[in-house]
């Protein structure tokens, strides 16, 4: 028990500073000439060419975190590794393309395209990591509910069946388990139909409640983590 929370608070972490993260300096949107130099040209290119090989590293990356990762569904590891792997063919195209641009304007355009179509770093990171927080949460919340079941038994057994602090706590323990079944409920599915985009503030607008979400799910999980505690405690 004490696992699923750990991870759930470094995954809402993870996620959390992935969210809110800046941007990585975007490509240059001033107009040059297409006749520019070709040191110039050669500067664009290999400008562009090791910031798409940082996407790739990334998302290389995020492929380790998805097959390493015990704790998502089958269904969501599937729609991730289909997700990265299309980004990294899309992005190993385009690196090819930027090689055999000849102006700066077709590679500063390729470096647009990097960003607006696949947003590596704004958009697939969160969304592995934060499916995996839901994955987590949605799986502790039940084995919760059979601890404040096991313990309600155990309370309505005992003499007077239970104290009111006891009775109480028990409440308190359900509430909380339905709160965190609410925050998550449905949240994978909006966090995987997001897409990628020139607006990067809409991205970050659909992302925020969902990272909300995760961090208020984590709190009642917790909460009611303590309460089983509490009780377990008491009846012993």
């Amino acid at each position: 028990m004490n696992r699923f929370i750990r991870l759930a608070t470094a995954a809402v972490a993870a996620s959390a500073f992935a969210t809110s993260a800046a941007l990585p300096a975007q490509a240059g949107t001033t107009t040059s000439s297409s006749t520019a130099s070709g040191a110039g040209l050669k500067a664009a290119q290999a400008l562009t060419t090791a910031r798409i090989d940082g996407r790739l590293e990334t998302l290389h990356a995020l492929t380790q975190v998805v097959t390493d990762a015990k704790d998502l569904t089958s269904a969501d590891r599937s729609t991730l590794s289909s997700l990265i792997n299309g980004d990294v063919s899309g992005l190993t195209s385009l690196r090819g393309k930027v090689a055999g641009e000849t102006t700066v304007t077709a590679v500063h355009a390729d470096a647009q395209a990097m960003v607006d179509d696949y947003r590596v770093y704004l958009l697939v990171a969160p969304k592995v990591h934060l499916t995996r927080v839901f994955d987590i949460e949605t799986t502790v919340a039940p084995t919760l509910q059979k601890v404040h079941d096991s313990l309600a038994a155990r309370v309505a057994g005992s003499p007077g069946g239970g104290t009111a602090a006891e009775k109480s706590e028990l409440a308190d323990m359900q509430a909380q388990l339905q709160a965190a079944q609410q925050a998550d409920s449905d949240r994978v599915a909006t966090l995987l139909g997001i897409k990628p985009s020139p607006n990067a503030d809409a991205i970050r607008n659909a992302l925020k409640p969902l990272v909300t979400d995760a961090k208020s799910a984590r709190k009642a999980l917790a909460q009611a983590r303590t309460d089983a505690k509490q009780i377990a405690a008491a009846l012993k």
